[in-house]
């Protein structure tokens, strides 16, 4: 196998052996062929391993890590600091994707002499398509523009790394951070930042598969933490790198504090003591000033006023803001 036009694609696999064939097999009648897939077992508790072991014997383009349990982005650093190839696509072990979908995508990267694409996907339990989940759309778009998409939470780019396929140049010496939860937000701000140019289209070639106790769609609990974490990098990131947008994101990560707080004042039986709401109440209260003078915080000032000065009402009103989203 040559590494001219090698798709590199990183599989984390953590306890998927229920759903690990049916993604693999996927992956391996690509119409696509010149691939390198990399399965890394995250400390699997379940037969994963074996699994993966076995499917490499049977494709010789199957390479396997085995790990101790570090969540999912350390799984994909691993994978990462080994690929060889000159794309790099990611895919979750219990979604699958069309037969062309890499084809279909790398020549668009390549016709459009992009860094970055991303296609459709379709949120299903049974894999059936609804011809209503598809519509077609192609857009173009230079780094700064598409930065500008994901800040304001459009629908035109998504943080997903599944439904993309990266030009492994910028991605050289990036990588996710590692944490249980979101660590998708941040990686994509930085690697489209790094972009030259990125096409999305809205042809769906990617089948999302929503388990009910999937990281993201799982109740709130304490991985999810995470999101503060991930938020703040991003501000940093945005801070160092387009300081005229600082604002935006900071108001940003004052709404996603807020929306832990609600969380934790919702599932008190996650946080008994309040460890977790008062660690995060001190992070908000020292950047109070600041997010004061922030002309964007807009009605955020008031829980701002009154979590410093009168904690229990703005407690409430938290829990009463945010309730609908938990």
């Amino acid at each position: 196998m040559t590494n001219q036009d090698l798709i590199s694609i990183i599989v984390p696999v953590y306890n998927m052996a229920r759903w690990l064939d049916r993604c693999i097999q996927s992956l391996t009648n690509q119409t696509y062929t010149t691939l390198e897939i990399i399965l890394v077992d995250d400390g699997s508790t379940d037969n994963s391993l074996q699994l993966c072991k076995q499917y490499a014997k049977q494709d010789p383009r199957i390479i396997v890590i085995n790990k101790e349990n570090g969540g999912q982005g350390s799984a994909r650093n691993s994978a990462l600091d080994i690929a060889h190839g000159q794309y790099i696509g990611f895919v979750d072990p219990d979604d699958w994707i069309a037969l062309d979908m890499y084809a279909y995508m790398l020549n668009l990267l390549q016709q459009e002499h992009a860094d970055i694409v991303q296609i459709g996907w379709i949120e299903t339990n049974t894999g059936i398509i609804s011809p209503t989940d598809i519509s077609k759309e192609q857009k173009c778009y230079k780094n700064r523009e598409a930065l500008s998409l994901l800040i304001q939470s459009s629908n035109k780019l998504n943080t997903s790394v599944c439904n993309k396929l990266f030009n492994a140049q910028i991605l050289k010496n990036l990588r996710f951070t590692e944490v249980r939860a979101y660590e998708d937000d941040e990686f994509v701000y930085k690697a489209v930042w790094r972009a030259s140019k990125i096409i999305t289209d809205n042809t769906p070639k990617d089948f999302y598969f929503i388990r009910g106790n999937s990281t993201m769609t799982a109740k709130f609990n304490l991985n999810k933490l995470a999101l503060l974490t991930i938020q703040k990098n991003i501000c940093d990131f945005i801070q160092e790198n387009i300081p005229e947008w600082f604002n935006k994101q900071e108001r940003i990560l004052c709404s996603k504090q807020f929306y832990i707080l609600s969380c934790l004042l919702t599932n008190k039986n996650i946080d008994p003591d309040k460890k977790y709401y008062n660690t995060i109440r001190t992070d908000i209260l020292n950047s109070y000033n600041a997010y004061l003078h922030n002309p964007l915080m807009g009605k955020n000032c008031i829980i701002l006023y009154l979590l410093k000065h009168f904690a229990p009402l703005a407690n409430v009103i938290l829990s009463l803001k945010f309730h609908h989203k938990l």
